[in-house]
């Protein structure tokens, strides 16, 4: 083939790929548009099946990405397969490293870890590494107070304490900062420190009065009462309970729990 005709054929060919790029692109489009219209139907799995077709034939398209977060989002939220969903946001969060859909792909992560299949330990490490990896992009006590939590809710009290602790430290005037508190009181408790937890209990309502905690905290003043044995000073906590939130039946059961307690001591 000559110069000349080489020369020739390079803007036809160039013609030619650009179709070829732009009908990819449209028919990628196409079954992504597809699939967001079987979702809003409630037909998952053909949903799933249109975003597989992206994913597997259309690896180095722009819809990829967001291809595998929705698969990740349909197996977790509609056909509860959060192992599966795992997968697919872990490709999700690879392939856009340190981008707006990878941290939202971590978050589902760490709250499949969490709630999900109930791996605290997993879920540890991936708040940590938001925590490594979008430095700056999220609110720091927010993912420490994840931690925290995912370290109470395996029964690591002491560390969950030490988490908490780090939560008050880096916001102590936050929300997150009052849910630390509250849960540091609660570990306590739970670990045989009645004595302590009240203390806490008490400085919390102390500090915050009217918190959404108000009815918690005060309960569990009474029940820390209850749990040294002072029953008379747990009665009088529970009927200033029951004069501030009537309709609670919990406090109806203790009341009648620590009467008949007090009843026996007399006789």
């Amino acid at each position: 083939m000559s110069f000349l005709t080489r020369h020739l054929l390079r803007p036809v060919a160039l013609v030619l790929t650009l179709f070829a790029l732009a009908g990819c692109s449209d028919r990628v489009q196409e079954l992504f548009d597809d699939s967001e219209k079987l979702w809003l139907e409630g037909r998952h799995s053909e949903a799933v099946s249109k975003l597989r077709v992206i994913v597997e034939e259309y690896p180095d398209s722009s819809f990829t990405s967001h291809s595998l977060y929705k698969l990740g989002e349909i197996h977790y939220l509609d056909l509860n397969e959060p192992e599966k969903a795992i997968q697919f946001f872990a490709r999700a969060a690879e392939r856009e490293k340190s981008g707006d859909l990878a941290l939202k792909a971590h978050n589902y992560m760490g709250e499949i870890y969490e709630q999900a299949l109930r791996n605290y330990d997993l879920a540890v490490m991936q708040y940590k590494r938001i925590l490594t990896e979008f430095k700056g992009q999220v609110n720091e006590e927010e993912y420490l107070s994840h931690i925290a939590t995912a370290y109470f809710k395996k029964g690591d009290y002491n560390q969950a304490i030490a988490e908490y602790q780090a939560v008050i430290a880096k916001a102590p005037r936050s929300e997150f900062a009052l849910d630390a508190s509250y849960q540091i009181a609660n570990s306590k408790f739970i670990m045989g420190e009645a004595k302590t937890a009240l203390d806490l209990f008490r400085k919390i309502l102390l500090e915050n009065p009217k918190s959404r905690y108000e009815y918690d905290v005060r309960l569990g003043i009474a029940i820390c009462y209850e749990e040294m044995d002072q029953l008379q000073k747990a009665l009088d906590e529970y009927n200033d309970l029951k004069k501030r939130y009537p309709d609670k039946l919990l406090i109806d059961r203790k009341l009648e729990s620590i009467q008949k307690r007090l009843a026996k001591k007399v006789k």
